[in-house]
């Protein structure tokens, strides 16, 4: 199991998880070189280094989260969080070509509107609402399209990417929870324009690849009241979704900016929109970054609860995105690979998959597999192994997952 530690609780023996990505603006002051730490004068030379955390991997490994997470998801008095009843769905392949269309346009407009904030101009609400309005149309039809969509982005494309799929998971897990459409519509706005702030930020501390010196960091802390702000001055926004934008990066333990904000003072938008904040950075592929695999993100998170989110709000955000996320590149026992169509939130460990390559990775006719009602029916032959990663494999999905057969 993976979790989030200060660095005054680091100790030698104890294993430092290899990251391939960073999110530098949610945790700034993150030790991420891996390995065992081997001596008390290691641990001296990180905090001095001005570390604050790290991610460690305590008890048994990583395949065992994949294998545990469902039981390990549980309320704090221990018993399991309910997930809500499923509801009936477009098929994955039919909403899936009108998803492709929502987002392109979707992405379309997010380039539209940081153009307009850069020049000084005001946002288009109302085409914004109409952008959002169609997004959580798609959620309601069927969430996983979306999923997969957000993982299919190109990097090039990472800033404008990121609103969308923000607001995009975000509406995907309101959904989840039960919100009324018009709470929908108010989160993906929210989700959509909760970065629009750093437009005020000078671009070259924006584009800083490496580490943020302390007041270059203390620019970007302010990028959530610039936001709200450059949004207020609209006179169209309502108050929750100002709140959204302005708390998005407040901490369940009060360690978050800019108010140093805790537990259920954070903004009931804002905390959706940090957890899909948060895992759209961590499995995003950016030019100089590595994303990382989807079910890894999610232990990670899982890791955070209690400090940077709400341990139940966490654990139902993983139930509803699955262990082993839509768009995930699967190994199963028979050494085939399959890409998941359809999470499970009842079943996390059976989603819909579509088997597409052999043990050597070459490409089969295509076979649709739920692994639910294949084991309903008392065929238990066929499971998933652990999530793999497909650019280890130089491997597209997209003509996988947007493409029929």
């Amino acid at each position: 199991m993976i979790r989030k530690v200060s660095v005054e609780e680091l100790r030698p023996g104890m294993e430092v998880v290899r990251l391939s990505s960073e999110v530098w603006e949610h945790l700034p002051f993150l030790y991420t070189r891996p390995g065992v730490i081997e001596s008390s004068s290691e641990v001296e030379d990180i905090r001095a280094q001005g570390y604050l955390h790290a991610f460690i991997q305590v008890g048994e490994g990583g395949e065992v989260m994949d294998r545990r997470l469902d039981g390990l998801v549980a309320g704090p008095d221990g018993t399991a969080v309910e997930v809500p009843p499923p509801r009936p769905r477009v098929p994955f392949e039919q909403e899936m070509e009108v998803a492709r269309v929502t987002y392109d346009k979707a992405m379309h407009h997010a380039k539209r509107i940081i153009h307009d904030v850069k020049l000084g101009r005001k946002v288009d609400y109302e085409a914004s609402v109409e952008t959002v309005d169609a997004i959580v149309n798609s959620a309601i039809r069927n969430p996983d399209t979306l999923l997969c969509l957000s993982k299919l982005s190109d990097y090039d494309d990472y800033t404008y990417a990121h609103c969308i799929n923000v607001a995009a998971i975000a509406v995907v897990f309101g959904e989840y929870l039960g919100l009324g459409r018009e709470e929908l519509v108010r989160l993906g706005l929210a989700g959509m324009m909760h970065d629009l702030g750093k437009t005020a930020v000078p671009s070259r501390i924006i584009n800083k690849r490496a580490r943020l010196t302390e007041t270059e960091f203390a620019e970007v802390k302010r990028h959530p009241e610039y936001g709200c702000d450059i949004l207020a001055r609209q006179g169209e926004v309502t108050d929750d979704v100002l709140e959204a934008v302005r708390d998005h990066h407040e901490k369940f333990n009060g360690s978050g900016y800019p108010e140093r904000l805790t537990s259920r003072d954070i903004a009931p938008y804002a905390r959706i929109i940090s957890l899909a904040d948060v895992y759209d950075a961590l499995t995003s592929d950016r030019s100089y970054k590595d994303a990382i695999l989807p079910n890894k993100a999610l232990a990670i998170m899982y890791g955070m609860r209690g400090q940077d989110f709400d341990p139940v709000e966490v654990q139902r955000f993983i139930k509803c995105l699955g262990i082993f996320p839509s768009g995930s590149l699967v190994r199963l026992n028979t050494g085939f690979y399959g890409v998941v169509y359809e999470s499970n939130p009842s079943l996390p460990l059976m989603p819909k998959i579509k088997i597409i390559l052999d043990e050597d990775l070459r490409p089969i006719p295509a076979e649709l597999v739920d692994l639910a009602a294949a084991q309903a029916l008392g065929n238990r032959d066929l499971e998933i192994l652990e999530c793999a990663d497909p650019a280890s494999y130089r491997l597209n999905l997209r003509p996988y997952l947007t493409r029929k057969g």
